[in-house]
């Protein structure tokens, strides 16, 4: 059973520029329940299971709806599942709080996005790959303060 929802990603961002995605991180308290009850439900519902995007970060479930007609991405939401206090639940929630609460680091933030958001890429994961360096970076410093 799914115990907690956040809204994560640029999109949880006010001003922040986004691809038109909305990622949801729902926690959960034992990661194996999600295979059996949560994945049969959100599946059921119309979301894909991708256990393909599940292998780029070990520890979380992973869900998109299938993008609909007028988007530049493939995909128009996300829900990430993971075990409630693990790192999966904790890094993205650290990262979009530094985010609130450094406005210098925004604008850097948003240089970044800007170059790769304005080319077209062939897989989503390229773009989180593009980022992943300034990620880990802000992580660091999040996780420091």
């Amino acid at each position: 059973m799914i115990v907690a929802f956040e809204h994560v990603g640029s999109t949880a961002l006010p001003g922040m520029s986004a691809v038109p995605t909305i990622d949801i991180l729902a926690a959960v308290r034992d990661l194996a329940e999600s295979d059996d009850q949560v994945v049969a439900s959100l599946v059921t519902a119309g979301w894909e299971h991708r256990p393909d995007d599940e292998a780029r970060i070990p520890g979380r479930r992973f869900f998109n709806q299938p993008r609909g007609t007028g988007y530049r991405t493939t995909r128009t939401s996300h829900v990430h599942i993971a075990k409630f206090d693990s790192p999966q639940w904790r890094d993205p929630i650290t990262f979009r709080d530094f985010f609130r609460n450094h406005v210098q680091a925004v604008r850097l933030y948003l240089n970044l996005k800007r170059s790769p958001v304005s080319r077209p890429y062939q897989n989503p994961s390229d773009y989180s790959a593009l980022k992943a360096e300034f990620v880990a970076s802000v992580l660091a410093r999040a996780t420091a303060c």
